[in-house]
């Protein structure tokens, strides 16, 4: 019979439960492989789309999201100060 090993879970880089956290954080925990340092800078056309959806969604929420939450707002405050009046 050919038994497979089952693949190991890595320890959390924060500490396992009940225990304290690492030291030092971007440091493999003990028995790791690598070190998170390897992975290099962001490849700049990423680092550019990401800039780019940051800068459209904040225009998107501030630019015209929040003024039309505003308005309905406004116009359900409106409607409830009418409706109070007619009373």
């Amino acid at each position: 019979m050919n038994h497979e090993e089952e693949p190991r879970s890595r320890p959390s880089p924060y500490g396992a439960p009940g225990e304290p956290p690492l030291p030092v954080p971007w440091r493999p925990p003990p028995g790791g492989r690598g070190d998170l340092r390897e992975k290099g800078w962001v490849p700049f056309p990423r680092l550019a789309f990401w800039w780019l959806l940051l800068f459209l969604s904040v225009v998107v929420f501030y630019v015209l999201l929040t003024p039309i939450w505003l308005g309905l707002r406004a116009a359900a405050w409106a409607a409830e100060l009418r409706s109070r009046a007619r009373r």
